[in-house]
């Protein structure tokens, strides 16, 4: 299942002919971090970690990091676009605060916006601004997927990885910057710019990425969600590797694909045993746990995605979902729906279907037109 992996040089190729480059760029996000930061002031604190419950190193206060969010926030909506879908913002919305609900951080107020990007992401910010593509929503196949990825991001709100991150970069160049909030150059200010560019897509560490992996998990349980969709969601974005495209913006930015499933997996199990274990010491009446064939919620996903913009907005498409009737199959849906038979393979790989796979009465499709 391991994708082919794109070398730097095509990494860098492919960013350079994208017009949305990436997540975050320089233009709008680190030059206002580093002008908020150095024409402010800044001190040097340490904070505990709500997560490790370790001391870290913070040149930004928790004011600070509420404050660049906000800053933030309009030039990031304003760089990849937000996307107009009232009722499908609301949702999102709703699932991610339901998450907050559960989560070890929260003190601040968390805000979750979908992009008008077709590139497979999602990340947060310092302040609780957490963003997800219509590309990236495209991908997912339930409402438990989705509670997994904005689980995830708000492991790294929880456990403030950026400003971390941030804090750790400006820590290397407050002994050569240090005139840069008396009025820096152009030059000073572009490598400071830079340094820090070059830091944050760096991404957070293996270590990051695992315990907001971890923390996803079980804010995933908590709220309802079965935690194991997450490892779905992972080894679809491993697929996702070996297509000709090769890995997406999501598997740049969030690295170690093929460990995290692994590490999630195996959290997710546990979960669901020590649940299980509760109740069968309860004598639950079920006989299971109660999330352990719940917690999917395919169906209300899909009803939300329906109609959701897909691909870039020069070839504009839009998802469909299609529910199929009794003996329907992959290639006749796409004959009778699409009027080509041949393109059989777009709604597999859509659907996360396989060639030989039977299709249910009443299972829903994701269909591009």
């Amino acid at each position: 299942m391991r994708g082919k992996r794109i070398q730097n040089s095509e990494v860098r190729s492919q960013h350079k002919k994208s017009t949305e480059f990436c997540l975050l760029t320089p233009e709008f996000f680190i030059f206002t971090i580093v002008l908020l930061l150095f024409l402010s002031g800044c001190s040097a604190v340490t904070a505990v970690n709500p997560v490790t419950l370790k001391q870290d190193f913070m040149v930004i206060s928790e004011d600070k990091e509420l404050s660049i969010g906000r800053k933030v926030d309009p030039e990031i909506v304003k760089e990849l676009g937000y996307y107009n879908d009232p009722g499908l913002q609301a949702y999102v919305n709703e699932i991610g605060q339901k998450l907050v609900q559960v989560c070890a951080r929260r003190n601040i107020q968390y805000h979750f916006k979908i992009l008008d990007s077709p590139i497979e992401n999602a990340f947060a910010v310092p302040g609780g601004y957490i963003y997800i593509t219509r590309g990236l929503l495209a991908l997912l196949d339930s409402e438990s997927e989705l509670a997994g990825v904005l689980g995830h991001e708000i492991g790294h709100v929880v456990g403030r990885d950026s400003a971390n991150l941030i804090s750790e970069g400006l820590a290397l160049q407050l002994l050569t910057l240090g005139s840069i909030a008396a009025g820096p150059t152009g030059r000073e200010m572009m490598q400071a710019t830079n340094m820090l560019f070059n830091s944050i897509m760096l991404g957070y560490g293996r270590e990051k990425e695992f315990l907001a992996d971890a923390q996803g998990v079980d804010y995933m349980f908590k709220a309802g969600y079965d935690p194991l969709q997450m490892t779905v969601f992972q080894a679809r974005l491993s697929k996702k590797g070996q297509t000709p495209l090769g890995y997406q913006q999501y598997n740049m930015t969030h690295p170690d694909i093929f460990d995290r499933m692994g590490r999630t997996a195996a959290r997710a199990k546990v979960t669901l045993a020590m649940d299980k274990a509760k109740d069968d010491i309860a004598e639950h009446p079920e006989g299971r746990s109660r999330y352990q064939k719940e917690g999917i919620f395919a169906d209300e996903y899909l009803t939300h995605i329906d109609g959701i913009a897909y691909g870039p907005k020069e070839q504009l498409q839009h998802i469909k979902i299609y529910t199929a009737q009794e003996g329907d199959t992959v290639k006749s849906v796409a004959e009778k729906i699409l009027g080509d038979p041949k393109r059989w393979r777009e709604i597999a790989d859509l659907n996360d279907l396989k060639p030989e796979d039977r299709l249910f009465s009443e299972e829903k499709l994701k269909i591009i037109f």
